[in-house]
């Protein structure tokens, strides 16, 4: 019998904490013995409607609580349309609130932060990809999508249902863990980092850095911490 607790002990110390086991986090654990009386999300998108509003849904998925401890396994998946978080309980889905407490999600390869960003004259908190992370300057990712409304038939022309569109993602940069701002082009970011103008500009042009696409900003960025 001793040996037989010593092993069971042994596994559950080598193992860590499980979905169903939070004693080590009472926010955590509380959050999640209450889901229940959050608002279900399955089911409530429109139920005629083409593509989807997630991405990387992952069934290996953790949360890296705000004192750096890690929640998981977890099944988690990201709403860009809503730009919510949702978890998995019991076959159903339910929105993760935005609170410090939960500020960094990791869905198999993809990193997200709970960020304040600018929104044109207004501060806003929503999900960030990261692409780089550094106490000087981050590269953040902003997935977009957007409901394309239902179209009523038209003569020699069927109904079309909604349907869930991606737009090309917005980069964010951060400079020493600061709010993020969008930078679109090369004046943006010029503009962003003032104390390498003449480096920066000679690696964007010597490398045609085109900001269209992220991993040709990422390269600058990680060039700008090198310095």
């Amino acid at each position: 019998m001793r040996l037989t607790l010593s092993l069971l002990i042994s596994l559950f110390c080598l193992t860590g904490m499980s979905a169903q086991d939070y004693l080590a986090s009472p926010e955590f654990n509380n959050f999640w013995r209450n889901l229940e009386n959050i608002k279900m999300l399955e089911g409530e998108q429109p139920v005629e409607y083409k593509g989807s509003p997630y991405i990387y849904e992952s069934e290996e998925a953790f949360i890296t609580l705000e004192n750096g401890q890690q929640i998981k396994p977890l099944i988690l998946r990201y709403n860009v349309h809503d730009d919510v978080m949702e978890i998995k309980k019991d076959e159903r889905y339910y929105t993760i609130p935005k609170q410090k407490e939960f500020p960094l999600f990791t869905l198999g390869e993809h990193s997200f932060g709970l960020k304040v960003y600018q929104l044109i004259n207004k501060k806003q908190i929503g999900y960030f990809e990261a692409l780089v992370v550094d106490s000087g300057c981050s590269l953040y990712l902003k997935h977009k999508v957007f409901l394309q409304a239902a179209e009523e038939p038209k003569p020699f022309q069927d109904a079309k249902p909604a349907e869930f569109k991606n737009r090309a993602p917005d980069l964010y940069l951060s400079i020493n863990d600061g709010v993020l701002q969008v930078v679109s082009n090369k004046n943006d970011l010029i503009d962003m980092l003032p104390d390498h103008q003449q480096e920066l500009s000679s690696f964007i042009k010597k490398n045609k850095i085109k900001f269209r696409k992220p991993e040709s900003v990422k390269e600058v960025v990680e060039y700008y911490n090198s310095l």
